[in-house]
Parts: C-alpha cells; structure tokens; sequence
C-alpha cells in the first residue's frame, strides 16, 4: 500500500490576531475610529506602510503624523528604530496650518481618491522595479495555474483615464487600452490571484534588516483564518515587472471599504468627507449624516463586490481579458470569435446529432422533410 502523507489540520489563531486602530482626533471616542489594521509585523505593523495608509484616506496629506494619548494631549510618535509600531492605538493628527476647518475631511470612497502625481509617500517613491519580470507567479514561483492580474483593476477604467495613469505605463502600437498594458499587471497562481481581487492582500514596499527596499505581501483586510497571513504575510516578491504606480493605486484600490469600512458604518452624528467633482475636477468638502453615510457605504459594497464583473458596455469588443486578471481565453483577442469550438464528444456535434438539431429548429408548416441517414 502506498504511505499517504498526514492530513492538513491549520490552527485557528485569529481570535488572538491584535488590530491597530487609527483613530480622528476630531470625533468622540465613539465614532472615531479611523482605520482598523492587522498587527501582523513581529506583533504590530509596519510604521511606513500605517503612514501611507493614512496620506491616502486624508487626502494625499504630507504633514500628518501619528500620536499617542498623553492626558489631554497628543505626544508626536517618533518612528521606531525597527519600523514596527507595537501599541494597539495611533491617533492620526494633521496641524493646524495644514486643516482650514475641524473635524479634518476624510477621503471615504476610492473613487473619490485622486492620485498623488510625483508625490507618492516614502518609501513607495523609492521604490524601483526590475527591468525583467517574470512568467511564474511572483509570490508562490508555480508555471502552474497561473494567470495576468491586473495591478489597476478594469473595472475602475473610468478612474484610470481620470487619474491619467496611462503616463506609467508603455503601450504597443496594437493596444488599444493602455490599462490592459504589461505595466498595470503581474503573474499569480489562481488561487493567489483570487485572494488579491478579494482585497486580503496588497503589495508593499519595506526594509529588510539591511535597510533595503523590497515589495512583500501585506495582509489589509482581516480574514477567517490563518493560513495565508501565515504562510504569504511578509513574503518577498520575485521580481517584478511593472510600475511602481501602478502598485500604490492596487494599495490604495485594497485598502478603501476593508480598513476604512468602520470609519463609514459607525457614523452617529456626521462625517466631513472629501468628495470628487468631475464638473470641476476637484475635491470638495461635503457633510454626510448617519443616513446617508450607509447609503455610500451600500453603494459603495456593490460597486466593488467582485472585480472580475465587468460591465456589459466593457466585455463588447473588448481586446482584453474576458474579466479583470482572468486566465488567457486561449484565443486571439483581434479579429476572432470567442466562441469555444464544438465539443466532440457531445451527441449534438455528431452529424445525426446536427441533423436533429437543424430539424428542431425548423419553422412549423415547414413541408420540406429530410431524411435521416
């Protein structure tokens, strides 16, 4: 008999996984949680990656900075000398001078975010990738089962053409969507892949203990179980092919609705937030009651359920992948039919199989009769 390897029986640890809260130091302590993040670095989390987190839900700020709670003070937080913050609170504070009226607004929807052109926070703006990719996946290095995922998804093309990403990104003079391009995309196994559009996971710039920069995985919204955070969170990237950009918009793409989603469900009074005006193409600061606070927070859960769901006006004619990061269909994306040939084995295909068919179809009254050979 062949000796069969042990079944696979994970730990379940979660309930022991601390969050860091970020709280807004301008609403009472019932409403103010800012963002909720798992401590996952060592038993907390990376202070570079809390700090860009932070810029990106307050508007791209470059002047905030994280404290702690002294009386009825708020003491600066100095970054640790091993980059991991270990208490469970951060208050995230803005000066005076940067913040023309309190509470300061907060950018609640990533359609609402607008990307920071030539001042992405450090140490993204350091960050430098390779002249060459690869073609295995770029976290696990399977040639298995992998698939092009999409950095920016397809489903917020909108977002992209307003944002102008196209700028980081080299096209081929036969594209026709800069956002399909080689740039806003990288290998991963399916399964990985899955859990990346499911917005567990981005991928991060942080210092190994040399001080050098490397993209790694980083959990961003909670999960049902260990295993990932156990065996990915922290995982250097194989190197990697794409734009830096790129990457930070996935992050911020990641991080609206898990991490900010408390900050939206547990409005009581009302909520300063910052909102985009295509009429004008800027940001303006409205008011949100509790009302409708949860009808942004609906509409928002159902445009970003799944980004593989594409939009009818999208899959018609369309050069890309039938879904964002979806496997290659297997056929010519120019010029030829999607439809998949006729399967041989099916009754149907055989010619008996086609004659009946063509006789099913027929019109009634037809007097025309064909005999079965």
């Amino acid at each position: 008999m062949p000796s069969l390897q042990p079944r696979i029986v994970l730990p379940r640890e979660d309930a022991r996984l601390r969050i860091v809260t970020i709280l807004h130091p301008d609403y009472p302590a019932s409403e103010n949680t800012l963002l909720e993040l798992r401590a996952l670095d060592d038993g907390g989390i990376d202070y570079d990656t809390v700090m860009a987190a932070c810029s990106i839900v307050t508007g791209n700020t470059s002047k905030g900075f994280l404290a702690t709670r002294a009386g009825a003070r708020l003491e600066p937080v100095v970054r640790p000398d091993d980059g991991i913050l270990g208490a469970s609170e951060y208050f995230f504070q803005l000066p005076d001078e940067a913040v023309l009226e309190r509470p300061y607004p907060v950018v609640a929807r990533f359609e609402d975010w607008t990307f920071p052109h030539a001042a992405m926070p450090s140490p993204w703006d350091e960050l430098r990738c390779r002249a060459e990719g690869g073609t295995s996946c770029r976290v696990t290095d399977s040639r298995w089962g992998t698939e092009r995922a999409h950095l920016v998804p397809l489903m917020v093309q909108g977002w992209w053409d307003r944002e102008r990403l196209r700028r980081y990104v080299t096209t081929d003079r036969f594209s026709q969507r800069p956002i399909d391009a080689d740039d806003n995309a990288i290998r991963l196994r399916s399964d990985i892949h899955t859990v990346f559009n499911d917005k567990t996971f981005a991928i991060v710039p942080k210092r190994d203990q040399t001080g050098d920069l490397a993209p790694v995985v980083h959990i961003v919204s909670p999960i049902s179980d260990s295993y990932f955070h156990r065996h990915y969170h922290n995982r250097q990237m194989l190197p990697l092919w794409c734009s830096v950009e790129c990457l930070f918009a996935r992050f911020a793409w990641a991080l609206f609705q898990p991490a900010v989603l408390v900050f939206l469900s547990s409005c009581i009074t009302s909520r300063r937030i910052l909102v985009y005006d295509p009429s004008t193409g800027t940001s303006t600061v409205e008011s949100r009651n509790h009302e409708q606070m949860r009808a942004m927070l609906a509409a928002s859960r159902s445009r970003s359920a799944s980004p593989r769901k594409r939009p009818a006006s999208e899959v018609a004619g369309s050069t890309a992948d039938a879904a964002d990061g979806s496997p290659d269909s297997g056929f010519e994306s120019r010029g030829r039919s999607r439809k998949r040939p006729a399967d041989p084995w099916d009754p149907d295909y055989s010619p008996k199989g086609q004659l009946r068919k063509r006789l099913c179809e027929e019109p009634a009254g037809d007097s025309t009769s064909v005999k079965e050979s």
